[in-house]
């Protein structure tokens, strides 16, 4: 059974973009908590926009890789 750290539930979301070791562009989730793979960079980020609530600074590129794991 998987469970998520109650204090996890009350921090807002924020989201790293970037691309995986395969070049697919990723939004993932500071704290495990969502994300998937996208087919652009803008898809990325529109869905990160959308979860975090237009929050400033809650959506971050990074030039490293990530992975949804």
């Amino acid at each position: 059974m998987f469970s998520i750290p109650r204090k996890s539930f009350g921090a807002p979301l924020q989201f790293l973009i970037g691309r995986d070791a395969e070049g697919h562009w990723l939004a993932v989730e500071t704290h495990g908590r969502g994300g998937g793979i996208f087919c652009d960079r803008v898809a990325a980020l529109r869905y990160a926009v959308f979860e975090t609530g237009h929050r400033a600074r809650a959506v971050r590129v990074t030039a490293k890789t990530l992975s949804l794991l």
